[in-house]
């Protein structure tokens, strides 16, 4: 969306640039419209969602117990 929204804001500003340098104005739109068309067509043609995990996640052994809550028995 922003270089979509950054070409609109080049080309809109094309007629209060002095002439000499409206190049500028069209240079920069055009840029962003190429960013814009490729990163539109990334998000297009991109996979979607990634695949689901196919192994549940591996939680390491505790070296040792957790401590007893407190107010618990003592020893």
């Amino acid at each position: 969306m922003f270089f979509w929204v950054a070409t609109l804001v080049c080309v809109a500003m094309v007629p209060a640039m002095p002439p000499e340098l409206r190049w500028v104005a069209w240079a920069t739109a055009g840029i962003g419209f190429f960013w814009a068309v490729l990163l539109s067509l990334e998000d297009l043609l991109g996979p979607g969602e990634p695949p689901a995990f196919r192994f549940p996640p591996v939680v390491p052994e505790m070296p040792f117990p957790p401590p007893p809550p407190p107010g618990g028995p003592r020893d």
